[in-house]
């Protein structure tokens, strides 16, 4: 009888050998354009016909990288799997300088591709959950908290404080943007046009923050811990598209942004209190105390960039570089550090329309972390302390901040962020436009829990760090459980709400109250017309049911605008098709009680 020879374990030639490489390669990098590239350099050299065809050094060096992994092992299909199982990292980041001298005009070109596709996959970054690192990714969204530091005339500084105040570091921005860097004259001029660190410090920055710190962790890096930052990083994980091999619109001014960015994370220095770091949950902030602080540093360096060309030779700009957080922030990435979950939506959220769901977001995600590990994680927030993350405008009072305070927490529910959310008491919406308005609305305490997928997540997180002993694992278990139980609210005592509220509504109004009407004579259901309807029945309703004015918006089918202009009686010609669907709205969620 013949014996059976498994083919993974016979000896490869050295064609059959590039073959394997080849296809091993594939399962852990996921560019497609070098993938065909490396294919057509190996047939060409199998075929040899490498005259018209480009070498591509990268390709020769994973080769030769994999043969010394197998230096003392007979090289077969198998050995060469188990290779890649076990250092594909360090095999990838061995080839990373030469995929960039091979790939260098690729206009389109990211070494992060298959990086980029798991977040996109997954639904999710990986990033780490400290207080601290929360605060400092807060400040380059903070560009007025900067003022003029003394000892220098483009230098301007800033405290980096939490909600309650208290002083954790320093931040410092260079405005003039100097770098020594081994520019060429176009690469520099175009440098220079990039927006100044100051015109360039918003959500879009703290976005970019968080791309480069998540590519650290699982994008490969070269010998000096460089990773090469691509605009297409950016663009992709801030988009909808899924599919890899959907086309993605990109504007050169969108690439211009997104290296403006770069540019200004670039020029912050920080500078944080000497100490161990550790994690604060926002009911456990202490005072301030007397603290030295460590030397500025750099957040992040910057290595060579990685200019486009067209076809006749024409700069186009600077699409990538080299970048690496300084350890100023990889002491907060470490492996044996807390690193935790942000769901995806806080990227694509838009950085100025949606700028307070995609900052709650964030806060979020540490918090539930953090409460995680404390088995805290059903206690409520504070609205004052969410307020202050979301950082709504100034000039945003009464019912505004409310409706826009609610869409946000409902816009986390639909993208599947929040499982459920509610204040823990009612809300006495008469208040608002008065006197005293925003003391009540700050002391009113809130409920949000993650959705279960976002709390199984933490969870394979946590379950690493029980096994480093980092947190208490004897009850975490039991308190997920129990979330997947029915919410039940306990009314808080009413004692002192209802002194406090009388109070306000006895208090003088302030110079131009929000008009809050007196309540009509409320029509019977069946005698509800287009002509009756009125902005206090819509009013009324949602008060009465606790819901949103978004919500009422899309359960009606009408805009959020065209139903706040309606209740704010700011409509100049009524819509009869309009008024239509608010009737029947109406009468629905009467009838479903």
């Amino acid at each position: 009888m013949t014996e059976y020879i498994n083919p993974d374990k016979l000896a490869l030639s050295e064609d059959f050998f590039k073959l394997a490489v080849l296809e091993e390669v594939q399962k852990y990098f996921s560019n497609d354009y070098i993938i065909g590239e490396w294919q057509r350099y190996v047939t060409s050299q199998i075929n040899q016909t490498i005259d018209d065809q480009p070498a591509y050094t990268s390709f020769d060096r994973l080769c030769d990288q994999v043969r010394s992994l197998l230096a003392n092992k007979k090289i077969t299909q198998e050995n060469i799997r188990l290779a890649f199982q076990a250092h594909s990292q360090q095999l990838l980041e061995e080839v990373l300088d030469h995929i960039s001298e091979d790939f260098a005009l690729d206009v389109h070109l990211s070494v992060n591709e298959a990086t980029v596709q798991m977040a996109k996959e997954d639904r999710q970054l990986v990033s780490s959950m400290d207080y601290q690192f929360h605060l400092v990714r807060n400040i380059v969204t903070q560009p007025k908290a900067f003022v003029s530091a003394d000892e220098a005339e483009d230098i301007y500084q800033a405290e980096i404080k939490d909600s309650r105040g208290n002083v954790h570091g320093l931040a410092r921005v260079n405005v003039a943007g100097g770098m020594d860097m081994p520019f060429t004259d176009e690469e520099q001029e175009y440098w220079d046009k990039l927006r100044t660190a100051f015109s360039a410090m918003d959500e879009l920055t703290a976005d970019i923050f968080d791309i480069i710190c998540f590519l650290f962790l699982f994008a490969p890096k070269d010998a000096d811990g460089y990773l090469y930052f691509h605009s297409n990083d950016a663009l992709k994980l801030r988009s909808n598209v899924v599919d890899p091999n959907s086309s993605l619109e990109v504007r050169e001014r969108d690439r211009f942004n997104i290296m403006s960015r770069v540019k200004a994370l670039s020029n912050i220095w920080i500078s944080l209190k000497e100490g161990e770091v550790i994690e604060v949950d926002e009911n456990d902030l202490k005072e301030s105390k007397k603290y030295k602080y460590r030397d500025f540093q750099r957040m992040f360096e910057v290595g060579k960039v990685r200019a486009a060309y067209d076809e006749q030779d024409q700069f186009l700009g600077i699409y990538a570089c080299q970048i690496k957080p300084t350890s100023l922030l990889t002491s907060f990435l470490n492996e044996n550090k807390r690193l935790g979950i942000i769901d995806l939506s806080a990227l694509e959220f838009h950085p100025v329309r949606q700028r307070p769901e995609k900052r709650l977001s964030r806060y979020l995600a540490m918090q539930w972390f953090i409460r995680l590990s404390k088995n805290t994680l059903t206690q409520p927030f504070t609205v004052k302390t969410l307020v202050k993350e979301m950082d709504f405008p100034a000039r945003m009072r009464g019912l505004d901040m409310y409706d826009r305070f609610v869409k946000a927490l409902d816009e986390l529910v639909s993208k599947g962020i929040v499982k459920d959310w509610r204040f823990m008491e009612p809300v006495d919406s008469s208040v608002f436009g008065r006197k005293g308005w925003l003391s009540y609305f700050y002391s009113l305490k809130v409920s949000i829990l993650p959705s279960a997928e976002m709390i199984e997540k933490n969870k394979r997180k946590l379950a690493i760090l029980q096994d480093q002993h980092q947190v208490d694992s004897s009850t975490i278990n039991e308190m997920i459980e129990s979330l997947n139980q029915p919410v039940i609210v306990q009314e808080m005592s009413q004692q002192p709400r209802n002194e406090q509220l009388e109070l306000l509504k006895n208090a003088p109004e302030v110079e131009h109250p929000s008009p809050i009407p007196p309540e009509p004579k409320k029509p019977a259901t069946s005698s509800l017309t287009e002509e009756s309807l009125t902005a206090e029945m819509v009013i009324e309703e949602r008060e009465r049911r606790g819901i949103s004015m978004a919500k009422a918006a899309k359960e009606i089918g009408i805009g959020y605008n065209t139903l706040k202009r309606f209740e704010n009686k700011q409509t100049k010609r009524r819509n009869k098709k309009n008024d239509s669907k608010i009737v029947q709205w109406l009468k629905k969620s009467k009838q479903k009680g």
